[in-house]
């Protein structure tokens, strides 16, 4: 048996990096109350509940200082978050394995009926948060009760640096072509993908309309009956777009993006760029895009730092599709939903509701 992809030696911690680790978050405690704090004096810091604001600010101490190899220490493997979510819910875990070493994993029993696919985020550097399984199962909970049973299954990808692209697009199409070849009809996949699991569902369409040499042909019979893109990462390299909107809570700071951007795009060359670096698609990349999915759905939280630039992008993409559209959450972050159900919020916002209604059409058409 060939060693997991976080213990080979390229992904192995240091001991000077574990030691640096503890005290990156020794200051936790006080970092978290003084948080508290300012809390009370800023509309997006009162939008927050108190465990938002901890949660919120510890992490952002974390993702600012820590290496690749510590924060994917620190924040774990899709697999490993899959078995504990499935471990806690005390139910069976079911996995397909995919060509070019993917595999699918899903939240409860198999489904060709209705299928949506998840393309989780972590900068392609770590795996999916840990809410993300409560999250989904929320989205079948809901759509269940309006006579939509639906199943739910997550992408576990190859990370930067195991596999850089177009590794993981070779992997997304896979999953898809293996939904379509098991029997579900394209009209009724609809994907999620968060931060980077964006950029892959850019990429698929990309792929579609500017084919990547030595990646499969991707055929389906009709167009996808959706997608949708939370917070997707859509500048890996520095812009004065991406300093508009500092300093409003974010879990993410500008210098952390560009650290993450340049692992990603290390040994990528420019040309393909418009693959990975969403803000450097031309204007006319995604002619055609309306072709591939019926509906997109851009969503961006109004205080995270890349809300400049995912509007940007979903202007690209509004221009070649009538049916894409933008949701900014108000005083949200990045992958605000996931954030809410990380900490166990009961008030879930606004979006997720308008999101459940969103699935909901998606599939009725």
């Amino acid at each position: 048996m060939s060693a997991s992809p976080s213990v080979l030696p390229r992904n192995r911690l240091t001991p000077l990096e574990k030691a640096k680790m503890l005290f990156i978050l020794l200051p936790a405690p006080a970092l978290i109350t003084w948080a508290l704090v300012k809390s009370n004096f800023t509309e997006d810091g009162k939008a927050k509940s108190w465990k938002r604001v901890a949660i919120d600010r510890v992490s952002l101490r974390a993702l600012y200082n820590m290496n690749r190899r510590q924060v994917r220490a620190f924040f774990g493997e899709t697999r490993d978050a899959y078995d504990a979510f499935i471990k806690a819910e005390k139910s069976a875990p079911v996995v397909e394995e995919l060509d070019e070493n993917a595999r699918l994993l899903w939240i409860g029993p198999k489904r060709i009926d209705r299928v949506i696919l998840y393309l989780h985020g972590g900068a392609f550097l770590w795996g999916m948060m840990a809410s993300t399984p409560k999250f989904l199962l929320y989205i079948q909970e809901e759509l269940e009760k309006r006579g939509k049973p639906t199943g739910a299954v997550i992408l576990n990808y190859t990370l930067v640096p195991d596999a850089t692209f177009p590794t993981q697009l070779k992997q997304t199409v896979a999953a898809v072509q293996h939904l379509v070849n098991s029997g579900v009809h394209p009209e009724n996949i609809q994907l999620v993908g968060d931060s980077a699991g964006g950029i892959l569902f850019h990429q698929l369409l990309s792929h579609i309309l500017h084919p990547v040499d030595g990646v499969p042909t991707l055929t389906f019979s009709a167009p996808l009956a959706g997608a949708y893109m939370m917070s997707p990462w859509t500048l890996l390299t520095d812009d004065p777009i991406v300093h508009t909107n500092e300093g409003r809570g974010d879990i993410l700071g500008v210098r952390t993006g560009l650290y993450w951007g340049s692992k990603v795009l290390e040994g990528v060359p420019e040309s393909a760029w418009p693959y990975v670096n969403l803000h450097s698609t031309p204007e006319d990349w995604l002619e055609g895009c309306n072709d591939i999915v019926k509906r997109i759905l851009i969503s961006a939280g109004e205080a995270e730092i890349l809300r400049d630039p995912i509007i940007q992008y979903s202007k690209k993409l509004e221009k070649h599709h009538k049916n894409a559209s933008l949701f900014i959450e108000e005083h949200g972050i990045h992958d605000d939903l996931l954030m809410r159900f990380l900490v166990g919020d009961k008030d879930l916002g606004k979006l997720a509701p308008f999101l459940v209604n969103w699935l909901d059409e998606g599939f009725s058409k």
